[in-house]
């Protein structure tokens, strides 16, 4: 799933270093008032609905028997993804967590098919997803989808 990457910069300005440094210019004032409430972020329980199907789905998927994953239970799995897949879209983010979150579908809809950093060194759109998961979450490393 996830692998260890730090979140290398570059010593010119590049659109990777302008999203890494979002948050320390001030990225969050740009979030919605909400986000200074002692609400919780929306997005945040939705995007771990939404791990939680996929790894069930994930789990299940080599079961004997489930070789089109047509098994009930991956199924429900599935189901249970897609709901909360669209959920997090309609749902606006309170928080860098939630931003990050956000982050993390879109690298799924972007569906890097190789671990090699040297590819995603190279893709923009890899590069700019892994800046702002890096940013908002203060991890490093992928998305963790």
């Amino acid at each position: 799933m996830t692998e260890k990457r730090a979140c290398a910069t570059t010593p010119a300005m590049s659109r990777r270093n302008f999203l890494s440094a979002l948050p320390a210019s001030g990225v969050a004032l740009a979030l919605p008032a909400a986000a200074m409430s002692d609400q919780p972020d929306p997005v945040v329980p939705v995007y771990r609905e939404w791990l939680d199907a996929r790894r069930t789905w994930r789990e299940l998927a080599d079961l004997p028997g489930n070789g089109n994953w047509q098994d009930p239970r991956s199924l429900a799995a599935e189901a249970r993804e897609e709901v909360a897949q669209e959920a997090m879209l309609a749902l606006k983010p309170t928080s860098l967590e939630g931003v990050g979150a956000l982050a993390a579908l879109a690298w799924f809809y972007v569906s890097p098919a190789s671990n090699d950093e040297a590819d995603h060194a190279e893709a923009h759109d890899c590069r700019a997803i892994m800046a702002i998961w890096c940013a908002c979450t203060g991890k490093d490393g992928y998305p963790e989808t």
